[in-house]
């Protein structure tokens, strides 16, 4: 019983220092001064937020502790799409919808239709440097949507809203 406990408690430990490895590597990246969360996609929002009136551009979503903003790289070139500086930022609102998968029960199996496919939005309200109220919506990759969220709060100190879906 006593080595069995003692196998327990070492394959914990095992396991909490990968994870506390790995968390350490995801948010500090070699030459990065801040978190960074890859596949995300920046929507051109309206004033009014509508984000399906403008096109989308794949990149990476960047919290930069040394310039304190909010950056948007594009994929190819890593160009700044969009930089928002920390104290500009009104409000953060985290959303996740579902749908179901119709596609998929078409093509393969009636079964998907009880499975839902997830997007999680993140919509930053800010001002720019005139005093206009933008939007910046930015769909987050599945995997990485709960630290970016928690990224957000960390850097910026604002709380996040949550909007859910029902």
């Amino acid at each position: 019983m006593n080595r069995r406990f003692s196998l327990f408690v070492a394959l914990c430990a095992i396991c909490v220092a990968g994870v506390a490895i790995r968390a350490n590597a995801a948010s500090a990246q070699p030459g990065a001064p801040g978190r960074k969360f890859d596949h995300a996609e920046l929507f051109a929002g309206t004033s009014s937020g509508q984000k399906k009136a403008g096109g989308s551009t794949k990149g990476t979503l960047v919290f930069n502790s040394e310039k304190k903003s909010v950056d948007f790289l594009r994929e190819k070139g890593g160009e700044p799409m969009v930089s928002i500086p920390y104290t500009q930022i009104k409000s953060v609102l985290y959303e996740q919808t579902s749908k179901p998968r119709y596609t998929e029960a078409v093509l393969i199996s009636p079964m998907f239709l009880l499975a839902h496919s997830k997007k999680h939005y993140l919509t930053i309200q800010y001002t720019d440097g005139s005093g206009t109220g933008q939007y910046a919506i930015v769909h987050l990759d599945k995997k990485n949507a709960q630290e970016a969220v928690a990224a957000v709060q960390a850097e910026t100190g604002k709380e996040v809203e949550r909007a859910e879906e029902k």
